[in-house]
């Protein structure tokens, strides 16, 4: 996991194989802290990584609870139906590129979650 005092970057500027290998101040590879398969407003203020193709979801407690706003293109949200009086709203999120995203929820249950997708 990454240290509070860690500054994660992309590191493309060192000729690494990979650019999507996150860094910590010092240049070393970050450990990646890989997405549950559910994500709830209790993840607020973390970082998760996908890969490309990985779906995870988002669930809160809030059936009322406003879409997420979305920062980046390397999660689509997607609002899944419930046909069923759940009691809560769910969104697939679907990783479709390396990148970064964050996820800002709002209403009663606010959070904000960042996803960095790397390739398999």
């Amino acid at each position: 996991m990454r240290g509070r005092g860690a500054t994660a970057r992309r590191n493309v500027d060192r000729g690494d194989v990979n650019p999507h290998v996150l860094r910590d101040g010092d240049g070393a590879p970050t450990s990646p802290n890989p997405a549950p398969r559910a994500l709830t407003p209790a993840d607020d203020g973390r970082t998760y990584t996908m890969t490309v193709g990985q779906v995870a979801r988002l669930v809160v407690s809030d059936p009322e609870a406003p879409d997420p706003e979305v920062d980046g293109t390397s999660v689509l949200v997607i609002p899944v139906v419930n046909i069923t009086a759940s009691g809560q709203r769910e969104w697939e999120l679907r990783a479709i590129g390396p990148g970064t995203t964050t996820i800002r929820g709002q209403g009663t249950q606010p959070y904000v979650i960042t996803l960095e997708v790397v390739d398999p």
